[in-house]
């Protein structure tokens, strides 16, 4: 899509509250660091809130004004603002494109602008507020704001979320696709979707559910009642995880047979290609596999899972449309983690790496089908090179409250989880 292709800016601000970065999810990687701002519940995930004097500056260039392009944000007005404009600045004395908005205080709004050679295009919620020509002999914008009808403070005062830009500019309907573009909960397994077996859950056990403590070391004392038990350094079990799935198809009693063998043979150390697939054949290392559940447009759960019992397909037999219903239940033997995103565009962001420093095993899985085991030492550097583009969750595995160290270029996802 396009949107993807010209996409050179994209911060969710989904940070922790007392972050200072604020990750860029775009190829660039323009982080942005966060003074005198805070993060609070926004109008997806977390928002960042301006306070009238704090802002989040991004150093690196990632947009030219000089070319067509298209800028987009939730924004959120904090009493007593009630107006917000968009404005562009052009070179000279009072040269300027203003579109000013009512937009009601505690209220989000989607304000989007494009620019395609002088003509200017407003939007709000998706929308057209208005279409403009700025005179040619302005040349090109120096400027873009979101601008707000507050003069009591210096900055922005209220909350923006999930700030897009892109090097073009996006019709009205690409920007109603941007609109609506909410990531669907999806379950994948080494990468492909369940659905493509036509298999759907319909509800999940133990994804978030806290873990099953280990018994921890107990002393008794003769003379006292009961027992000393040492609660300062918990251990957990194993994570359970069940998935209450039916598996649908429209080809009779033979195809049912099909997807199903084809579903359940993922679990085993080499598995067959779905139909439209594409599936690295070594991705599980140690016979572990990979199942994400996509729950947000930048973060996913991520488990390294084995399937230890068979499964049961309860159904009717049909000759056409055959519907089976079972639970997958499932098992995470490292089930504390820490979780990073890595994205491969080219041979120059290839390689990354982290540097850690713990007194107790470390397990990797890059997410590209390899791991690293047993890592421990002080500042430690680890380092791993994707071979193919694309999105790269790397999971960190171990006893991570105990990490005394971490450093990474690379986004942290989950610190731990």
């Amino acid at each position: 899509m396009a949107q993807e292709q010209d996409l050179t800016l994209y911060l969710p601000f989904d940070e922790a509250n007392g972050a200072t970065k604020a990750y860029d999810y775009s190829p660039n990687r323009a982080d942005g660091a966060v003074l005198g701002a805070s993060y609070e519940v926004g109008r997806q995930g977390n928002c960042l809130r301006f306070n009238g004097s704090g802002k989040c500056e991004v150093s690196q260039s990632v947009l030219s004004l000089s070319a067509d392009f298209t800028i987009s944000s939730w924004i959120k007005n904090q009493a007593p603002c009630e107006h917000m404009s968009v404005v562009l600045n052009y070179n000279g004395v009072d040269k300027k494109y203003i579109c000013t908005m009512y937009a009601k205080p505690d209220t989000w709004y989607w304000v989007a602008v494009t620019r395609s050679g002088n003509v200017v295009c407003v939007y709000i919620n998706g929308s057209l507020v208005q279409r403009a020509v700025v005179p040619s002999a302005f040349g090109d914008p120096v400027g873009v704001c979101f601008a707000q009808d507050c003069y009591t403070y210096e900055l922005g005062y209220g909350c923006v979320d999930d700030l897009k830009c892109h090097q073009a500019c996006l019709s009205q309907d690409q920007l109603l696709v941007l609109l609506d573009n909410v990531k669907q909960l999806t379950y994948l397994l080494d990468g492909v979707d369940f659905k493509q077996y036509g298999v759907y859950v319909s509800a999940s056990k133990g994804l978030l559910d806290g873990l099953k403590m280990k018994d921890p070391h107990k002393v008794e004392f003769d003379g006292y009642h009961g027992t000393a038990v040492d609660l300062s350094r918990p251990r957990f079990e194993e994570r359970e995880i069940t998935l209450d799935c039916f598996i649908k198809t429209s080809g009779g009693k033979l195809e049912f047979v099909r997807k199903v063998k084809a579903f359940l043979d993922l679990f085993s150390t080499r598995h067959t290609v779905a139909e439209g697939a594409t599936v690295n054949a070594d991705l599980c290392p140690a016979g572990l596999h990979r199942l994400m559940v996509d729950i947000h447009p930048v973060k996913a759960l991520v488990y390294e899972v084995y399937l230890p019992d068979a499964t049961d397909i309860e159904k009717t037999w049909n000759d056409a449309s055959m519907i089976g219903t079972f639970q997958l239940k499932l098992r995470e033997p490292e089930p504390v983690k820490k979780v990073l995103r890595h994205t491969r565009t080219s041979a120059n962001n290839a390689r990354t790496t982290f540097t850690i420093t713990t007194s107790k095993l470390v397990n990797v899985y890059w997410g590209d089908g390899t791991t690293t085991q047993d890592i421990c030492g002080s500042n430690v550097t680890v380092a791993h090179t994707y071979a193919d583009n694309g999105e790269y969750f790397i999971v960190i595995t171990g006893v991570i409250e105990d990490v005394e160290a971490f450093e990474t270029g690379d986004i942290v996802i989950w610190d731990k989880v």
